[in-house]
This record gives C-alpha cells, sequence and structure tokens, in this order.
C-alpha cells in the first residue's frame, strides 16, 4: 500500500493504475486529509473463490462437452442430495 497525493496521482496516474493492476492498493490524500484508496478491480468470481465458496475449474470444456446427453437421474435422487448438502431430514 502506497500513499500519494492528488497532485502525485494526476502527474503519473499511468504509472500508478499500473501499481494497482498489479495487486498494489494506493490511498490518495489532498491536503493530509485521505479521500479515495484505488485497488484492483474483484470480479464476483475472484470474490467467491478468495472467500472460499467456489474453486475455479481445473480444465477448460471441451466444444463437445455441450453436445453430449445429459445424464437421467431419478428425481427421488436429486432430492436426497439436496437434502443431504443442506442436513435436512
Amino acid at each position: 500500500m502506497q500513499t500519494i497525493t492528488v497532485s502525485e496521482l494526476q502527474r503519473n496516474l499511468g504509472l500508478y493504475l499500473e501499481k494497482v493492476k498489479d495487486g498494489d492498493e494506493i490511498i490518495v490524500e489532498d491536503e493530509n486529509e485521505v479521500i479515495a484508496r484505488i485497488l484492483p478491480f474483484e470480479t464476483e468470481e475472484q470474490r467467491l473463490v478468495a472467500g472460499g465458496l467456489m474453486s475455479l475449474p481445473k480444465k477448460e470444456l471441451t466444444e463437445d462437452f455441450w453436445e453430449s446427453a445429459a445424464p437421467e437421474i431419478c428425481q427421488e435422487k436429486i432430492i436426497e442430495a439436496i437434502r443431504s448438502e443442506r442436513d435436512e431430514d
């Protein structure tokens, strides 16, 4: 994290945006008062992964994946799986 003034940000905007792209956080001050914080953009996907709520795929799906038939699973099995995930009896 780096703290800079508004005038420094104006003079070197490109430099500081590159730092943010690389993951740095920039604090902007105006007359010794913090007025802004510039952070790298985080997608919803990145937020979920960071929070442990989602994992990224290990490999890309092939085009023929979408052409394959869906497996046939009876509704009772689906309901059973959902209830066991939710710890419902």
